[in-house]
């Protein structure tokens, strides 16, 4: 991968990876039209997670810090939430079946269903909703936690939107706006820098079997490096602005208008799929 592709990958994982559009939907698409193999460009973009892992510290800063005061009661949903999603990854990665789903036409057709779900269930006037046990309180009951992680878990699939299918999910089980927003985003930190601690691990297991020694680091090895850590500083910038602004459109109660890109996406690379 050359300089000006990753600088394209690192944008597009910031922006991506909060927006409710699917940053795993357009790898794919990234892929397909430069022609490079889904599964490197995966792996770049889980290392470059790292960088949006610093954009929700950033931002959620002052509520992180919270968790260990008022807000301790979100420590056991959250805990529930990512129970899914975690259990989910390590299935998928120990069998193989990871990679096999980056697919074009899973991508696209997953796409279509984010924004149908951004469409009808994130509009403002999608008021009927089954009111949350704990809805007058800071924090999310255990059955809607374990439910918001299911959505989680399912956007392992490529095309799927996180934050899309996570908040709109709390959002319909009463969840209040803003909490469901904090909450989609906390759901986010241990898988993130789960998936990114496992690719740190196995990058350095792989460096060991090439027969590299410790400390030491070939001159390609050290500029993919560089150009990496470029990366994550691009993504980290690129989505704590794209965050910020996620924010205000949901409080604005725009935040279904992001089907209007989904859709359309997810129709072209079905289309190519089939026919390209």
């Amino acid at each position: 991968m050359d300089f000006w592709q990753l600088i394209l990958l690192s944008l597009v994982q910031g922006l991506s990876e909060f927006l409710p559009i699917s940053s795993s939907g357009h790898i794919v698409a990234l892929g397909t039209i430069f022609q490079i193999d889904v599964t490197k460009l995966d792996d770049i973009s889980i290392a470059l997670h790292f960088g949006t892992l610093m954009a929700i510290c950033a931002v959620y800063s002052e509520q992180l810090k919270d968790l260990s005061g008022k807000d301790r009661a979100l420590l056991k949903p959250l805990f529930i939430g990512s129970l899914p999603a975690g259990i989910v990854g390590i299935i998928l990665v120990a069998t193989g079946l990871n990679d096999q789903l980056h697919r074009a036409d899973i991508a696209g057709l997953m796409l279509i269903i984010t924004g149908c779900v951004l469409w009808f269930g994130g509009r403002a006037d999608s008021e009927e909703v089954v009111p949350d046990t704990h809805s007058t309180t800071p924090t999310v009951s255990g059955k809607s936690a374990f439910l918001i992680g299911l959505t989680q878990a399912c956007a392992i699939l490529p095309g799927l939107s996180r934050s899309g299918l996570t908040i709109v999910t709390a959002k319909r089980l009463g969840v209040d706006a803003k909490l469901a927003t904090k909450f989609s985003f906390f759901l986010a930190i241990p898988i993130i820098g789960g998936a990114s601690l496992i690719t740190f691990i196995a990058s350095i297991m792989e460096f060991r079997e090439s027969g590299g020694n410790e400390g030491e680091l070939a001159p390609q090895q050290q500029d993919a490096l560089y150009l990496l850590l470029i990366g994550v500083v691009i993504s980290a910038a690129v989505g704590f602005l794209a965050l910020r602004w996620l924010i205000k459109l949901i409080e604005r109660g725009k935040f279904h208008q992001f089907a209007f890109w989904c859709i359309p996406l997810g129709v072209i690379l079905l289309i190519y799929s089939l026919y390209g």
